[in-house]
């Protein structure tokens, strides 16, 4: 079965590790914005993105990965001032998506950032990765969802990642895509086959998060075999892993 990692980080992967999940079955992956450290430049950023559309589409070609890329400004890479950014992100020089973008504590200044981020992907029509955090997930998600709602942000064009079986009911009942992060702190294989059973495979990518820190890269293809040897159906497992992410990325 072909795999679609809808959020992986290939800058923290060799070319060898993205060949390895080749074999493995993982064709298709959008490589997120991230920076390590807080950037003190726009410029830093901007590079960034330039980045991860031209050289990691390039490492991943070397690999036999499509990899494209989603751009944005994480919560915890905020740099002093941002105008440039958003101008620069405006361009579509590229991209599939604003990724990932979202909250990480929920202040004021990363809602102000959200926000921007939003009215922009709103205005140009551009997808959207959203980033939850692992500490207060189901109050920040709440409140992710009321910006989305306040600025009317359309449904189709967003996924809401790092969903735990907590969050995806208000996720979905709200319209959007829930991502499922199979990775230690996240979601477990099983978690994936609950979260499935109960909400089913519509509005579901499956993605590992794979990338600087330790982590399992071969996870969402130990996710989808965990779901087929558990008796999920063969067509609903193949929505979640590969299906549903084309669809939504319009790849």
């Amino acid at each position: 079965m072909e795999v679609f990692d809808t959020h992986i980080h290939s800058e923290g992967r060799s070319v060898e590790d993205l060949s390895k999940m080749v074999e493995k079955g993982i064709k298709i992956a959008i490589t997120c914005a991230f920076y390590p450290i807080q950037p003190l430049f726009q410029e830093t950023l901007i590079d960034l993105f330039r980045k991860l559309t031209i050289y990691e589409r390039r490492r991943g070609e070397r690999a036999g990965m499509e990899i494209y890329a989603a751009v944005g400004i994480h919560p915890r890479c905020i740099p002093p001032e941002y105008s440039r950014i958003l101008e620069f992100m405006e361009t579509n020089d590229g991209w599939v998506a604003f990724g990932e973008i979202g909250l990480e504590t929920g202040d004021a200044k990363e809602v102000d950032v959200f926000r921007e981020q939003i009215k922009l992907a709103k205005k140009i029509d551009m997808r959207c990765i959203i980033h939850t955090p692992r500490r207060n997930k189901e109050k920040i998600t709440a409140k992710i969802l009321q910006i989305l709602n306040d600025l009317s942000f359309p449904e189709e064009l967003a996924v809401i990642d790092h969903v735990t079986m907590e969050t995806a009911d208000e996720i979905l009942k709200a319209g959007y895509h829930v991502g499922l992060t199979v990775q230690p702190g996240k979601l477990t294989e099983k978690d994936v086959y609950e979260i499935v059973s109960r909400f089913g495979a519509e509005k579901t990518v499956l993605n590992s998060d794979t990338g600087f820190s330790r982590s399992d890269m071969f996870a969402t293809v130990k996710a989808a075999e965990y779901l087929l040897e558990n008796g999920v159906d063969k067509k609903d497992v193949e929505k979640l892993a590969y299906k549903n992410a084309r669809e939504f990325f319009g790849i």
